[in-house]
């Protein structure tokens, strides 16, 4: 997913998806306010970093279980000269960072890994300022064909529990936010929430 050209050939081919509305969505970051703070959660190997300026005033923090992860997104953050990164290891159902404090919060391709992905929400809504945006991407199940029910199994191979779309909207809903876009393609799942 770091790679867009790479992303929309092997998202056609092996998800019968498209991934457009992936990147499309990272320009969120473009519009958080001088000051703000942007929580990625999530972060992986930071491929949201794309769309912040190096003189961007904002705070950036990426948040990942995976050491591994985290040395790969400060690398990407290096390399594009992005000092106002900050990157920390923690779980997303535990964040470690104060109430409300992010005035946008990135969620892309972690919540069908995780054993609790509405407990992550939850989080991220107590992480989330009044009137903050929520957005991000998750592989959904249901309406699939037979490709992608060999592909994303709930609680299968690296899968933690796989919602349907409905389940996610309600996990969305249920963690203070009002979705105000969710797209499909696929088994792929993109959405856009405010809190409060």
């Amino acid at each position: 997913m770091e790679r867009p050209r790479l992303s929309r050939v092997v998202g056609g081919v092996f998800w019968g998806a498209n991934t457009r509305r992936y990147y499309e969505s990272m320009r969120a970051i473009r519009s958080v306010p001088d000051g703000g703070t942007i929580v990625d959660c999530p972060c992986g190997a930071g491929p949201a970093l794309r769309e912040l300026e190096p003189g961007q005033r904002v705070d950036y923090i990426g948040v990942d279980l995976s050491p591994a992860m985290l040395h790969r997104a400060g690398e990407r953050a290096g390399e594009r000269g992005l000092s106002q990164v900050r990157l920390m290891q923690g779980d997303a159902t535990a964040i470690p960072l104060p109430a409300e404090s992010a005035d946008l919060f990135l969620s892309y391709w972690g919540l069908h890994c995780f054993e609790d992905p509405a407990a992550a929400l939850r989080d991220a809504g107590r992480v989330a300022r009044r009137g903050g945006r929520l957005v991000g991407s998750v592989l959904v199940r249901g309406r699939d064909t037979l490709r992608q029910r060999l592909w994303v199994r709930s609680e299968a191979g690296a899968y933690g529990l796989v919602g349907t779309q409905a389940e996610v909207e309600a996990w969305i809903e249920g963690a203070g936010f009002r979705l105000q876009r969710g797209s499909r393609s696929g088994p792929m799942f993109f959405f856009d929430a405010r809190l409060g």
